[in-house]
């Protein structure tokens, strides 16, 4: 399974986004691929990791890339907040299901 990771600018950072993204690589099983680079497009999900609640990084354009995005906005995952310490759990959750739903 190809993920697309994407960053916002990182501005106004209220996590750590990138101890969040290597959380979920280390946890992740064979079979999963996070990649930076959009040129694969489409990929079978995308994570969209933005520092703070505005999730300004979210654009209409970004659905040409994968049809299915999970965002990280702040301490929260696709709207539901969470620790931080559980953001990176529940993203790898929704990959699973992503994954599942392939099969």
């Amino acid at each position: 399974m190809d993920i697309l990771v994407q960053y916002c600018g990182g501005c106004n950072c209220q996590i750590d986004r990138s101890k969040i993204i290597g959380d979920i690589e280390t946890s992740m099983g064979s079979g999963y691929r996070l990649t930076t680079d959009p040129s694969g497009a489409p990929f079978d999900a995308g994570i969209l990791v933005c520092g703070c609640s505005s999730a300004c990084a979210r654009k209409d354009e970004l659905n040409d890339l994968t049809g299915c995005w999970i965002v990280v906005a702040g301490k929260a995952v696709d709207s539901r907040e969470l620790p931080e310490d559980r953001l990176a759990s529940a993203v790898i959750e929704k990959i699973k299901g992503i994954g599942e739903e392939k099969e």
